[in-house]
């Protein structure tokens, strides 16, 4: 960023000072020697000032604006984090130990809710399988036993009792055979295998974090994948304890990311109620719907939070201000004339999306300055300055 600055700077002073010459060049051709040393003389309070055209503003990107009385949005940067949304996040791991015989998905992968994330081997569930089976045959038994009970008793072969007592032992074999099955389906979540069971997702989403490989052992600790749904992300925003006066849960922030082009508009939706011991700031939350891939998680961020709104007496673009002499100072232009005039900065927000700062002395409304590429009328002057005392 600074070479680019650097370059912008070289190449457009360059532009103004090979046009300030031809103008001298000009001027002493047609004879007006009234006008030698034009581009350079004190102004008020013994500022260097320089002379340029509308034609040499133009050629390098200089905009001159009025300074204006209004209204400003009053923004509180503070420093954030992409985080995952917690409330979209899934854990998947075993509810039973087992060791991995396959895995189906891998880390990044994007999976539907349903999908299969592997296929454990257990004993345990091997064996509550096996009492699946096993009362599924009693069943099959009991029933037969029941049906031949009641064609007996009802040609008036077989005893009451017996056909009872088979009843009771079919409703019986019923009962422990849905039994072993949730016992199974508890342990699987319903998604057995032949001597082992299937990892799948709860939610559509993209697996963020993995713990698994095959043959390994995995405990019911163990939190095999992660899933997060990154349609919405959490942007963590450290509020310091001098700002926790300002700000509010509702308020408006704009979120902008290193290296990201657009920006993000959201609103402050949690502020924590208490403060961290060792960090003493709070923590406010702010969630971004749709961001897009650029905003991953672990990003660090910047959030404006707006938390005024003021009338100013004075208002200029932030880029109308430079460090001048060591003071802040926005160039004033009078006809063709520019010159340092120093002010006092109040607070900085914006208007309309446009970055701006109070002027608060030192200037009045109505006055034109330099808003765009102001710093190359500041490299003018330095150097108009330099070749005086020179």
């Amino acid at each position: 960023m600074a070479a680019v600055i650097l370059v912008a700077l070289t190449a457009g002073s360059t532009v103004l000072v090979e046009h300030r010459i031809h103008a001298e060049e000009r001027e002493r051709h047609d004879g007006h020697d009234e006008h030698e040393g034009h581009d350079e003389h004190e102004g008020e309070d013994g500022a260097r000032e320089v002379y340029l055209s509308d034609a040499q503003l133009e050629e390098a990107g200089v905009k001159v604006g009025q300074a204006v009385a209004g209204k400003v949005v009053v923004s509180l940067s503070l420093p954030g984090e992409i985080a995952l949304n917690e409330e979209t996040l899934a854990h998947v791991g075993p509810r039973v130990s087992g060791t991995v015989r396959k895995i189906e998905r891998r880390l990044g992968d994007e999976v539907k809710a349903g999908d299969v994330l592997a296929v454990l081997d257990s004993a345990d569930v091997a064996e509550m399988q096996g009492d699946v089976m096993v009362a599924r045959e009693r069943l099959a038994l009991a029933k037969a036993e029941h049906d031949r009970k009641k064609k007996l008793y009802d040609e008036k072969i077989g005893s009451q009792k017996d056909y009872i007592a088979a009843k009771q032992a079919h409703a019986e074999a019923k009962v422990a055979l849905k039994s072993a099955m949730r016992a199974l389906g508890a342990k699987t979540g319903g998604r057995g295998a032949s001597g082992g069971y299937l990892l799948v997702a709860p939610i559509d989403g993209t697996i963020v974090d993995w713990h698994i490989g095959v043959g390994e052992v995995l405990g019911s600790e163990v939190k095999a994948f992660t899933i997060a749904d990154l349609s919405s992300v959490w942007v963590q925003v450290t509020v310091y304890a001098k700002d926790l006066a300002r700000v509010r849960k509702g308020q408006r922030a704009v979120v902008r990311g290193e290296g990201i082009d657009a920006s993000q508009e959201a609103r402050i939706a949690y502020l924590s109620p208490t403060v961290g011991r060792i960090t003493r700031s709070a923590q406010a939350r702010i969630v971004l719907s749709e961001p897009g891939e650029a905003w991953r998680p672990g990003l660090f961020v910047a959030a404006e939070v707006e938390v005024d709104e003021i009338e100013a007496r004075v208002v200029v673009p932030e880029a109308a201000v430079q460090r001048h002499d060591g003071r802040s100072a926005v160039f004033v232009r009078e006809g063709e004339r520019f010159f340092a005039k120093e002010v006092t900065v109040g607070r900085h927000g914006h208007v309309d999306g446009q970055r701006v700062v109070e002027i608060v002395d030192g200037l009045e409304a109505g006055v034109s300055v330099a808003t765009v590429n102001s710093f190359l009328v500041k490299a003018e002057l330095e150097k108009a300055s330099a070749g005086h005392q020179h």
